[in-house]
């Protein structure tokens, strides 16, 4: 209901101020005296508030990683 909703309420206005605050996971249409809480797991909450991606959050952990490759027998591959 929501959805078609804001559908009906964006054709009869494209220029309909929509507010998505991730951090409460809530959605507010002032236009419309509407705010909604949606769904959004902790980890997608976590990487969009931190701007990260999947590159990002791997190099979130370098330290661990290069203090675990320095462990690495010298035989086995390498990413250098």
């Amino acid at each position: 209901e929501v959805g078609e909703q804001l559908l009906r309420a964006v054709e009869a206005d494209p220029e309909l101020q929509i507010s998505i605050d991730v951090t409460t996971k809530t959605l507010e249409v002032p236009a419309l005296d509407l705010k909604v809480e949606f769904p959004l797991s902790d980890n997608a909450q976590h990487r969009l508030v931190n701007g990260l991606d999947d590159i990002g959050i791997t190099l979130s952990h370098a330290d661990e990683i290069a203090a675990y490759e320095s462990t690495r027998p010298a035989w086995m591959p390498t990413t250098r």
